[in-house]
């Protein structure tokens, strides 16, 4: 159930960030940075959450699965 709730959130942060035109993370100015004036420090981050949010809400529902380990 976290990772849905994870994945869920990290979805909606990055489309909060497209639709506002500002994204806000760690580090940022106040105010975040805007889409037209620092575009490369708006899009890395938003392209890395929603690339995460994908890849966690896969991993949820079972379409990534990862290898067993082995019991020791």
């Amino acid at each position: 159930m976290l990772l849905l709730l994870l994945g869920v959130a990290a979805l909606a942060w990055s489309g909060y960030s497209v639709a506002t035109g500002k994204g806000y993370y760690k580090g940022c100015p106040p105010g975040g940075y805007d889409r037209d004036e620092d575009p490369f420090n708006f899009w890395t981050p938003t392209i890395v959450i929603f690339a995460l949010g994908i890849f966690v809400l896969l991993t949820f529902f079972g379409v990534i699965q990862f290898p067993h380990r082995p019991p020791h």
